[in-house]
């Protein structure tokens, strides 16, 4: 048995691997028993299929596994091909020689060089990714809260239960809203089907001319008062008035849950909006302070193509950081990205004008690091935003919705 981590193939997986492939992930990921497992590698997944499965054969047995699905997320107002990479998984006997991350680099490249401009993923460990230039740009902060505690704000009387169109109508108002966000993914017809699962409800706001403006997604479990919750799993709202109204529709469900649970945005500052935004039964974590939500925080992402992020019409306006690190006193923005070579240089007005660093004491950009920029919109040298792009509701934080 060879012991070097860098002979090996990543190849397309076929039908045959399906077998190997199933045990593997339920062994990697127990939540999935293999013949789920096995059922979603011939039907398919939510975000792929086999034709996304990659493989990695050492001396003839499955060494290891992953997902690359194809997916387009939308970032200050562009729509940008992004790699889902998922299932990252080595067999047990294959662990702490290096395959995993040779596995990731050579995904990541795959991905390049099949046109995608950005890579996500939900980490197992966030330092292993770092390593490979991802960045944590997402963060919820989760609320578990009487509903009692919140204001029953005007419009909730206008939330009411889905039509048999309901999902077409929630449909609409997500592509409508998904443009003016920083994560959000254009959806296909499969990654609706969680609305047709058992205990979960759909719920739509009309405005007072009776528009659809805003939906809620909700699951429930049922108990004493003191053990009910009603999980929030999304909120999507056109404007103000809609999110208010779905909030105050949360509480007037005070007579049937004791709990509700909903991960809100940091820029949303939801603790603002409870009376009492203390979460029971957690004592007291420091002196006379209290806990009021827990932090989420996901997925990571990473730049795969930076001239496609930074490509603009000539003359179209660009953020200017001239203090922020890696730029030069020309203006040029000097990067560093030792997996994907095509991104490392330094770059002015959305060119590579220099394949190599330069030796100077000036600090180097790494390539994570111009991610994290990225996401918050101010990385030296990246276009503004298309005319007219606002955040829905104000609120330019990465929101992400779907876990692949």
């Amino acid at each position: 048995m060879t012991n070097d981590p860098n002979d090996f193939d990543l190849v397309h997986a076929g039908e045959d691997d399906i077998p190997m492939m199933a045990a593997l992930w339920a062994e990697a990921f127990p939540e999935k028993p293999a013949e789920r497992r096995d059922r979603e590698l011939r039907e398919g997944f939510v975000y792929g299929d086999l034709t996304d499965c990659w493989t990695v054969r050492i001396d003839g047995r499955l060494a290891g596994a992953l997902r690359t699905y194809r997916l387009q997320s939308w970032f200050r107002g562009r729509l940008l091909p992004t790699m889902g990479l998922a299932g990252v998984a080595v067999a047990p006997d294959f662990r702490r020689r290096g395959i995993g991350r040779r596995m990731c680099v050579e995904a990541i490249r795959i991905a390049k060089e099949r046109g995608d401009v950005l890579c996500g993923l939900y980490p197992f460990r966030a330092s292993f990714y770092r390593d490979l230039g991802f960045s944590l740009v997402g963060e919820l902060h989760r609320y578990r809260f009487d509903p009692t505690t919140l204001s029953a704000y005007p419009g909730w009387d206008r939330v009411v239960r889905a039509p048999e169109n309901g999902a077409e109508v929630a449909r609409a108002i997500y592509d409508r809203v998904a443009p003016n966000t920083n994560g959000l993914i254009a959806r296909s017809d499969r990654m609706w089907d969680f609305l047709d699962r058992v205990g979960t409800y759909l719920y739509i706001h009309h405005d007072h001319r009776d528009r659809p403006t805003g939906y809620i997604v909700v699951r429930g479990r049922g108990g004493p008062p003191e053990q009910s919750y009603l999980r929030v799993q999304e909120l999507v709202a056109e404007d103000r008035a809609a999110y208010l109204a779905l909030l105050g529709w949360l509480s007037v469900q005070k007579d049937q849950w004791g709990r509700v649970v909903y991960d809100a945005l940091p820029g949303e500052s939801f603790q603002h909006r409870l009376m009492h935004p203390r979460t029971e039964g957690t004592g007291t974590p420091r002196g006379l302070w209290f806990h009021s939500a827990s932090i989420l925080r996901g997925p990571m992402f990473r730049i795969l193509d930076l001239a496609a992020l930074l490509e603009a019409d000539e003359g179209h306006a660009r953020i200017v950081q001239p203090d922020q690190d890696g730029v030069l006193p020309d203006g040029s923005l000097q990067i560093r990205d030792p997996i994907l070579g095509d991104n490392q240089g330094i770059w002015k007005d959305g060119e590579r004008v220099e394949e190599s660093l330069r030796p100077t004491r000036s600090s180097v950009l790494s390539i994570e690091d111009a991610m994290a920029r990225i996401s918050q919109g101010r990385l030296h040298g990246l276009p503004v935003e298309p005319e007219g792009w606002s955040p829905n509701l104000g609120l330019a934080d990465p929101r992400i919705l779907d876990e692949y």
